[in-house]
């Protein structure tokens, strides 16, 4: 996923990850459905614990969705 990327002769790596990458994760999930916003509300939980030493896996966008399908099973 990560891309060297060069801009005006200086590079640095992009490692983008978007909403069809955290879809193809709540995908997974039997017997649940997840909204856009649920799943950008995951992208925002990666976002905010987001730490260099360990970057961004699959393992961290399965973890933010458990976090959201908990909090939306205390909303019920």
């Amino acid at each position: 996923m990560a891309t060297l990327v060069m801009d005006k002769g200086i590079p640095y790596i992009e490692d983008i990850w978007d909403l069809d990458d955290f879809r193809s994760v709540a995908d997974g999930y039997d017997n649940e459905k997840f909204t856009d916003e649920e799943l950008i509300e995951a992208m925002e939980i990666v976002a905010d614990n987001f730490d260099a030493n360990v970057g961004i896996a699959w393992h961290n966008i399965e973890a933010a969705i458990d976090i959201v399908l908990m909090l939306r099973k205390k909303g019920e």
